[in-house]
């Protein structure tokens, strides 16, 4: 009968936690480096990276970047039990909005693979209940949070609260402006860049912009790609074609459209462009006849609105599934380890809002 063999970076894993259980390894103990390891288990550097990640990921150990890793503190099993979920804070206008489902499906999609559960808290676009609850959350042992902020920039001082306790939290989507933070967003910019070239390579030259929530840092990012494009193309943006207010004159918007100064609008989000196609068209403007409309996030409403919308695409479970990886890695690491902010990439997405003129 063949003997089962054991792999080689179990075999790793359980020296390290031998020593620990037989007291040679206390807490914040230095353990062997991967090159030490190799020599005195006879096992490749890669084999060690591998026990040591796990370890890691399983709370074991800790890596302090130029220096080694250590012995983390021995918790009760009621404390790790506490570890086994992650709290995801909405603060949006509708609990069931596509979005957020997707971004979910994207978190538990991670979680799943790690025995870890998901908790959301819902928050009605309320910044002041937003605040209220993340300081609850923050009297309770969790592996961390995810949040998505109603408006990040007053977010600052909870944020600084969560560092102060330690407490390891990811922002999705929606950043503070000047204040370095673990963030995972789209790529804004570059989304934004890609559809106003799109408008401008089907012959429109007079594109305006609208946005929706102008304090956001995603709304900011787009109109920053919007304008880059128009300056490539040597066009100038017209200020009067600009529209920062949540909202909207359409009164004002038709006449532009009538007297032929507009011809296409680049709004910040799909929000926005519905809205745009709805009120519009109540007021006889032909889209896309009189002018093209283009969104950005691609809700799943926006294939089915009155005019099938123009969009950029953000991968919301991308975003979901990647924030759940960098709190995870965040969660093992020492807490003056570097900021990251990971964008992911975004897909023109084409429909019947737009048309060549």
């Amino acid at each position: 009968m063949n003997e089962t063999t054991v792999p080689k970076y179990r075999q790793v894993k359980d020296y390290v936690l031998m020593q620990i259980e037989n007291n040679e390894l206390g807490k914040d103990g230095r353990i062997p480096s991967e090159s030490e390891f190799s020599k005195l288990l006879d096992v490749s550097s890669i084999t060690v990276r591998k026990a040591l990640n796990d370890l890691v990921n399983e709370g074991v150990i800790y890596r302090i970047r130029g220096k080694g890793s250590f012995v983390s503190e021995q918790k009760s099993p009621a404390a790790e039990k506490s570890l086994d979920y992650v709290t995801f804070i909405i603060s949006g206008n509708e609990m069931h909005n596509s979005s957020y489902m997707q971004i979910m499906r994207g978190i538990q999609s991670f979680l799943g693979q790690h025995d870890c559960k998901l908790m959301m808290e819902f928050v009605e676009n309320d910044f002041e209940k937003e605040q209220e609850l993340v300081g609850k959350l923050m009297q309770s042992d969790q592996r961390g949070l995810l949040i998505y902020s109603a408006d990040p920039n007053a977010a600052r001082g909870y944020l600084n609260e969560l560092r102060k306790k330690s407490i390891p939290f990811v922002l999705l989507d929606r950043i503070p402006s000047g204040f370095s933070v673990d963030c995972i967003t789209c790529n804004n910019q570059d989304g934004a860049y890609e559809a106003v070239q799109y408008l401008i390579a089907k012959g429109h030259q007079k594109i305006g912009f609208a946005a929706y929530d102008f304090y956001l840092n995603t709304e900011v990012e787009r109109y920053n790609g919007y304008r880059r494009a128009m300056l490539d193309a040597s066009l100038t943006p017209q200020e009067e074609l600009s529209y920062f207010q949540h909202d909207l004159d359409y009164a004002e918007l038709a006449d532009q459209i009538n007297q032929g100064n507009l011809t296409a609008l680049f709004c910040a989000n799909d929000r926005r462009a519905l809205e745009v196609i709805d009120c519009l068209t109540q007021a006889g403007i032909q889209i896309p006849d009189q002018v093209s409309v283009m969104g950005f996030d691609d809700f799943e409403s926006s294939k089915f609105a009155k005019v099938p919308l123009s969009t950029v695409k953000q991968n919301f479970e991308a975003l979901g599934y990647e924030g759940a990886k960098l709190l995870f890695e965040k969660s093992t690491q020492n807490a003056s380890s570097p900021h990251k902010k990971i964008l992911i990439s975004t897909e023109l997405v084409l429909r019947d809002s737009v048309k060549e003129i």
